[in-house]
């Protein structure tokens, strides 16, 4: 009862802080729309609450000199998505957003498929084909007029779906050496130099666009400044949040987890921000998260595997890593990095050894 208990708070603590995370974040961008200078913001806070549960822990590492090229490589990449995500978040409903968000395995299968040559099965083929319809059903019932000073709706929508693709092409061209490096140094270490370099690669973006300065100029009140600080901190919690929720359920659990949270930001973005309610953005968000869902279901389960699959690792870095290779969804969303990318890969195959039907 009491494990039960644990599992039930972790759960709905990881989803709470998701959630506030991305709306808070929208707030601050309908009063100051600066994407890209809020994620370099977001990187220093991050690691103002990272770096002392590191030292405390003992878990604090150096990165290697050898290594640095490779994680500078990853961390572009990463950069690359974090800023247009946040630019499109700026622009965008929560919901459109969102929806655009869930193809993110769509644009895995397809870059797998092309670079790696790989073959699934033909139900995720056909899933992530039907993961896509739910944003063009949100997207025709969206207004495309320029509602934000970061651009038009449909720079936004193109900056998301250059996240996606940057997802994408991330997990084939990257995974493996982010497996290593996670492994090595720990997740939080890992988490924490991803954000230094991230944030340093967004500074010179943040600055050529003036974002930087105008919001280090813009007179705001110490309020505005605490919520600022207190929301681009949500990175470094959602990663512990995330630590303790693994530490405390299984890796099944997290990918429900995420549904959870993709489905109560698009309802409160919706309240909160006043989107206005139409036949296709209810239809389409209801296909967007049912599609995400049985894709999900399809990668946790051995629905579309054989053989028998061994018990799941209990270290909460191994399941997450777990997690993550099954879903092909960004565990870490606000890792920030985030944000939440990965699809199937060494590690399922790591703890579960299972063989996938052909297509």
């Amino acid at each position: 009862m009491k494990e039960h208990s644990a599992a039930v708070f972790a759960f709905s603590f990881l989803v709470a802080v998701g959630v506030l995370k991305t709306l808070l974040t929208k707030l601050i961008f309908t009063h100051s729309p600066t994407p890209v200078a809020f994620s370099v913001l977001s990187c220093i806070a991050t690691n103002i609450c990272l770096l002392p549960i590191l030292l405390i822990r003992g878990e604090f590492r150096w990165l290697s000199s050898k290594a640095l090229l490779n994680f500078a490589f990853i961390c572009l990449a990463i950069a690359l998505d974090l800023g247009c995500q946040n630019v499109a978040l700026a622009i965008l409903s929560v919901a459109l957003q969102q929806c655009i968000k869930a193809t993110l395995p769509t644009f895995t299968v397809i870059v797998e498929s092309v670079i790696r040559r790989k073959k699934f099965h033909i139900a995720i083929y056909a899933t992530v084909a039907s993961i896509c319809i739910g944003p063009i059903l949100v997207a025709s019932g969206s207004s495309w007029k320029a509602k934000s000073e970061a651009g038009s709706q449909l720079f936004g929508a193109i900056m998301m779906m250059v996240a996606m693709l940057g997802g994408g092409f991330k997990y084939v061209l990257c995974h493996k050496a982010i497996s290593e490096f996670r492994k090595d140094m720990g997740v939080l270490a890992f988490t924490f130099w991803v954000e230094c370099f991230v944030g340093l690669m967004l500074a010179p973006w943040a600055i050529a666009n003036g974002e930087a300065y105008r919001l280090i100029t813009e007179k705001q009140t110490p309020g505005a400044w605490a919520l600022l600080w207190f929301t681009g901190a949500f990175g470094g919690v959602r990663v512990v949040a995330q630590f303790y929720f693994l530490a405390k359920t299984s890796a099944t659990s997290l990918a429900m987890s995420g549904i959870a949270m993709q489905a109560l930001t698009i309802i409160l973005g919706i309240i909160f921000f006043k989107t206005p309610v139409t036949g296709l953005l209810v239809f389409g968000v209801i296909f967007t998260v049912v599609t995400s869902s049985i894709y999900t279901y399809l990668k946790t389960s051995s629905v579309l595997q054989t053989g028998i699959a061994k018990a799941p690792p209990k270290d909460p870095e191994k399941l997450m890593e777990v997690v993550e290779a099954r879903t092909g969804l960004r565990a870490a969303d606000a890792m920030n990095s985030g944000d939440q990318d990965v699809d199937m890969s060494d590690h399922l195959a790591a703890a579960a050894p299972q063989k996938e039907l052909p297509a």
